[in-house]
């Protein structure tokens, strides 16, 4: 089956701004202790994986700020 068309690959659009993040830990800079990751921020990534990519490292990043909180 493989990869489909161009036309049926999406990601979701919109999202927390990333004005509101602390890069280093992934915490809204308006409400301590509440940390985002994934598509849940307004990031989009072409089609190809960057997406995977942001929303793995965006993960790792919070999973590294709340442990060290």
């Amino acid at each position: 089956q493989g990869k489909g068309v161009f036309k049926e690959e999406f990601v979701t659009c919109g999202g927390v701004s990333l004005k509101e993040v602390n890069f280093k830990t992934m915490e809204s800079r308006q409400c301590p202790g509440l940390y985002f990751a994934g598509e849940i921020l307004d990031i989009d990534g072409i089609t190809g994986g960057f997406n995977f990519q942001s929303a793995w490292t965006t993960g790792w990043l919070g999973g590294q700020g709340i442990g060290n909180s």
